[in-house]
């Protein structure tokens, strides 16, 4: 089953909120609680926030947003925020029965060949301490830790390569 990787839609946006609840109900499960996770996904990812995202993605704004999908079925999704030479990546969800597949790997590369072309130097990520999975996704992929802001790291990855 090879995956594809494409741009989101505005069609995508509800299967985006799914992976998004799955994944932090399965990441979070020993470190928030239920009640805590609903809410946050109410909040953080209402249909009205993500489709103004998804919009200003497809029109090449400040936003990246790609999403990985098996058949047509969204498997994962990536998004980071564009400003002058730097990028912060905001999202990166993965339905997490798709962990440990290549999926995110591909996702990542697919939208640093998109900061590539924009000219980013340098993209930076908040990643809760307790998320080993994340964490070590990140290493894994050149990002290193600069700094802590509360319950985060504060992860970077800088692309010398590109200038």
């Amino acid at each position: 089953m090879s995956e594809m990787i494409k741009k989101l839609t505005v069609k995508d946006v509800d299967a985006l909120i799914e992976i998004a609840r799955s994944s932090w109900k399965w990441i979070y499960r020993n470190i928030y609680s239920n009640e805590f996770i609903e809410s946050w996904i109410r909040e953080k990812y209402s249909k009205d926030k993500l489709l103004n995202e998804i919009i200003r993605s497809q029109s090449d704004l400040d936003i990246i947003l790609l999403g990985s999908f098996a058949e047509s079925t969204m498997t994962g999704f990536i998004e980071l925020k564009t400003s002058a030479n730097k990028a912060e990546l905001l999202r990166f969800y993965l339905k997490p029965e798709c962990t440990h597949k290549g999926i995110g790997k591909s996702l990542l590369l697919e939208a640093e060949k998109i900061m590539k072309k924009k000219g980013i130097v340098e993209c930076s990520l908040y990643v809760h301490q307790q998320n080993n999975v994340a964490v070590s996704f990140y290493k894994k992929n050149g990002f290193e830790v600069k700094d802590i802001d509360g319950d985060d790291f504060v992860m970077e990855k800088k692309y010398k390569d590109l200038q």
